[in-house]
């Protein structure tokens, strides 16, 4: 289980080429605060993680409640399994269904009320702003993108100068540097990411209603 912190000295730190404690361009805090962005970003760049759960079925109403488990993500299909002498198998899946609300979906048709039978939701979930779930071959892509976030918080502050900074001369980082540097890390970042398997993908339009 990977943390913030473990991503900034391990990855972070490198492509920053800064030491731990640094105060100047960024500190610690600002360096783990643009990893949480980046983990963030993630989701909104189309990465999350596989996650699913199951509800009972109810003939009273085709609205369910979206499992927790998948809450905050996206549904990507639904299948009905039951359950027999301990053995769970699937025996349908639903192809008619679409967001009834962010927290449920409307299935179609109307699935009968049985204790054997529950609709198993799979999907994506953002990965935690903490970083403690992510997957290894995820970690220095992550820090790829904090490094790109870094450089574009400094350009926020920067006007070429030394005494700014606060570095000496050999380590001043310019304007156009910092550019060149934010632009290249976060075109690393997306061919890292391209192919992923964690890319979230989702059933065909006319399922998922959105």
């Amino acid at each position: 289980m990977t943390t913030v912190a473990l991503l900034r000295t391990t990855y972070l730190n490198d492509y920053l080429r800064r030491a731990e404690a640094d105060g100047a361009p960024w500190t610690d805090g600002q360096c783990d605060r643009a990893i949480s962005d980046a983990l963030v970003a993630l989701w909104a760049d189309g990465i999350g993680k596989r996650a699913s759960g199951t509800v009972a079925t109810s003939q009273n109403s085709d609205v369910y409640t979206i499992p927790t488990a998948l809450a905050g993500g996206r549904v990507s299909r639904i299948e009905l399994e039951q359950t027999s002498g301990g053995v769970s198998q699937r025996v349908g899946r639903a192809t008619k269904w679409s967001y009834y609300s962010d927290t449920q979906v409307r299935v179609s048709p109307r699935i009968t009320t049985d204790a054997t039978l529950a609709l198993r939701f799979f999907g994506w979930i953002p990965f935690a702003a903490t970083g403690s779930d992510l997957p290894t071959r995820l970690e220095s892509v992550a820090a790829m993108k904090a490094a790109g976030l870094a450089y574009g918080q400094l350009l926020g502050q920067l006007s070429n100068s030394q005494l700014q900074q606060g570095l000496d001369q050999g380590r001043v980082v310019d304007y156009q540097t910092a550019v060149g540097l934010s632009a290249y890390w976060e075109r690393r970042y997306r061919d890292a990411l391209d192919g992923d398997e964690a890319m979230k993908s989702f059933a065909p339009r006319y399922a998922h209603g959105r």
